[in-house]
């Protein structure tokens, strides 16, 4: 695997390149990249030359909405991960929230974690001092967020700015990476609709009744509910409304 430091280089060298010319670079490891267990490497690498001690990238799926899967690739102490998985801090960690992505960059503050202090508290004494997450949103909606901490506070390498520019674009090569080698962990459910079922999916989440859809398309009203019931089928959602939000949020309609 190539990496950005040529032979004979430093750190401190590669810092200092300006950010475009490291953009390529970067580019083009990531391109380099064919196989999906690269990447944990690559970007364990990138980051700690930005003295980053510890990264994690979320994958999250945008449906089902309550307990949507999940994928994580992280380089944080295993005690860590076990007890954030134990604890179940998914579901009250204020970085995963939808939100984040008007945002796209995030520090770790106390603010931040103002509802979720057990969180916080619990990172802190696994060694997390600071860190910051950056957030990225696939075309087929599922969300990315990279992680990157320190286990003590120090000065940032580069000018605030310029560290947020690099952290998103790997953040943002690294959901690309994924999406090119059809990694699992960014496959959404496969499903295909005829252009009728597409027609209905648009006005139901109009909220449109079966009766109106039917009036709008000129066809039954059995029709129309034949086919809803076939796309719940599809979705494994109880009802037309759901088959709706789920549509809407995996960006069918």
């Amino acid at each position: 695997m190539k990496y950005f430091l040529a032979p004979g280089e430093t750190p401190d060298i590669m810092l200092e390149r300006d950010f475009f010319s490291w953009r390529r670079e970067a580019l083009e490891l990531f391109l380099s990249i064919t196989q999906a267990s690269e990447l944990q490497t690559l970007v364990q690498q990138q980051t700690q030359r930005l003295e980053f001690d510890y990264f994690s990238l979320c994958v999250r799926h945008p449906v089902p909405f309550t307990r949507p899967k999940l994928s994580l690739q992280s380089s944080y102490p295993q005690k860590w991960l076990e007890w954030y998985v134990t604890e179940n801090y998914f579901a009250i960690d204020p970085v995963l929230k939808q939100s984040n992505f008007m945002r796209g960059e995030i520090i770790w503050s106390d603010a931040l974690f103002a509802e979720s202090r057990e969180l916080w508290d619990a990172a802190r004494d696994h060694g997390l001092a600071t860190g910051r997450t950056h957030c990225v949103m696939s075309p087929n909606r599922t969300a990315g967020f990279l992680s990157v901490s320190r286990s003590n506070v120090r000065p940032d390498v580069l000018p605030e700015d310029e560290l947020g520019l690099r952290l998103g674009y790997i953040a943002e090569l690294s959901m690309a990476t994924l999406t090119r080698l059809d990694d699992p962990s960014v496959e959404i459910l496969d499903m295909k609709f005829s252009r009728r079922e597409r027609e209905i999916l648009q006005w139901t989440g109009e909220g449109k009744t079966s009766a109106e859809i039917a009036i709008i398309l000129s066809i039954s009203e059995n029709t129309v509910n034949f086919h809803q019931k076939n796309m719940q089928k599809k979705f494994n959602a109880p009802n037309k409304t759901q088959i709706a939000c789920y549509a809407a949020a995996m960006g069918i309609i």
